[in-house]
């Protein structure tokens, strides 16, 4: 399944659907806005953040006070995972769903941790990084950083050491996603409006969309599909795109849409069978 965030049904909120778009099924349902949707991975629980410990949650926009939540799928039941001072954001779990890394990100700033999927053991990972993502095995993480002037992918082993630059240009590079086969990392260009994809050591970086504005890649478990965001059509939908079929430039070859709604559906996090 593919779990998203959306403002359908008046503020922001959590759902799930199949693969192919069908089944769309809210999660959350309460007056505070809840977003960034991480699947465990077992399948069992889903990571998120909500404004709902913020005095103005729901309607204090960008400069929200989240905290991070974990709701079980089998009875909807929700936990805060732990009380922090900082606003944290951009969940991720750790492949042996153990741990969950996070980041303080704001105007290109920020922080990873990493905590313990029991709320314990807060530690700070890597300094001067955000948009993290582990790698399948567990023993690297990929993320963002503009401490050398510009954002760019770097990667470093799973205890924040060996840090090392990845992407070498003058562009916004964010977002990154590990393949399940652990060969390739996909990313979003801010400049260019589009998906790309290279492999793990930073070479052959090729693009995949060119319908614009798409970013937040997500694989699917067989590594043959990304489902992304994309606001082509005026508003933010969900859609997926064969990797293969787009590298390949196959003549009438287009992305399916996911989602057909007046109002944003964003951050997929794909988790379950592909189409």
């Amino acid at each position: 399944m593919i779990a998203f965030y959306s403002h359908r049904d008046g503020n922001i909120e959590i759902y799930t659907m199949n693969p192919d778009g069908s089944n769309q099924l809210r999660l959350t349902s309460n007056k505070s806005d809840d977003d960034s949707p991480a699947w465990s991975p077992d399948g069992s629980q889903i990571a998120f953040i909500s404004d709902r410990d913020d005095p103005g949650s729901g309607t204090c926009a960008q400069s929200c006070f989240y905290q991070l939540y974990i709701i079980n799928i089998d009875d909807g039941s929700e936990r805060k995972l732990i009380e922090t001072e900082f606003s944290t954001l951009h969940p991720d779990w750790h492949p042996d769903g153990t741990r969950i890394s996070f980041d303080t990100e704001a105007d290109l700033q920020g922080d990873i941790y990493i905590v313990n999927a029991d709320g314990s053991d807060l530690q700070l990972l890597i300094e001067d990084g955000f948009w993290a993502d582990w790698s399948p095995d567990g023993t690297q993480i990929v993320f963002a950083s503009r401490r050398d002037g510009n954002v760019e992918l770097y990667l470093a082993d799973a205890d924040g050491s060996n840090q090392r630059r990845l992407t070498q240009n003058s562009r916004l590079d964010y977002f990154p996603d590990w393949s399940p086969d652990g060969r390739r990392i996909a990313f979003a260009v801010l400049e260019e409006r589009a998906i790309y994809i290279m492999n793990a050591d930073g070479s052959d970086e090729r693009r995949l969309t060119h319908q614009g504005n798409a970013e937040n890649p997500t694989w699917s478990p067989d590594g043959n599909w990304i489902a992304y965001q994309s606001s082509s059509d005026g508003d933010f939908e969900i859609y997926a795109i064969n990797v293969e079929e787009a590298l390949q430039g196959n003549d009438g070859f287009n992305p399916l849409q996911l989602t057909n709604n007046q109002v944003g559906d964003l951050w997929p996090s794909w988790e379950g069978i592909v189409p």
